[in-house]
């Protein structure tokens, strides 16, 4: 087995479902915490959505073995999506979730 490892960078994208009152009211309190353009990508997942409390999106890094496909790292950050919604009481509908490593990026330096 290779000791080498890769880096992924994993997007879940869903929608909220069945929000109570006070579900709504906790997130929209917490709404300038949970901004898009503030999240990160973390082992835990960083949660992000808008105001109209319907699409949200879960960021999350995940590092493995070189020798694990790229859908094992889409599967590991969906269950980490699914952690964190589930450890925060969310109901969510419509999951899909994407995968890049990072070690497959080519950065164009400019002349």
């Amino acid at each position: 087995m290779s000791s080498e490892v890769r880096t992924y960078r994993v997007v879940t994208r869903g929608e909220f479902q069945n929000l109570t009152e006070a579900q709504r009211e906790k997130l929209r309190a917490e709404l300038d915490q949970h901004d898009l353009l503030m999240a990160d990508y973390t082992e835990a997942g960083t949660l992000s959505y808008d105001a109209e409390l319907r699409p949200f999106t879960i960021r999350c890094a995940v590092v493995q073995a070189a020798d694990r496909s790229d859908q094992e790292a889409a599967d590991t950050g969906a269950l980490v999506a699914l952690e964190l919604l589930d450890g925060l009481g969310l109901e969510h509908q419509r999951l899909r979730t994407t995968a890049t490593c990072l070690d497959d990026i080519k950065v164009k330096r400019r002349k």
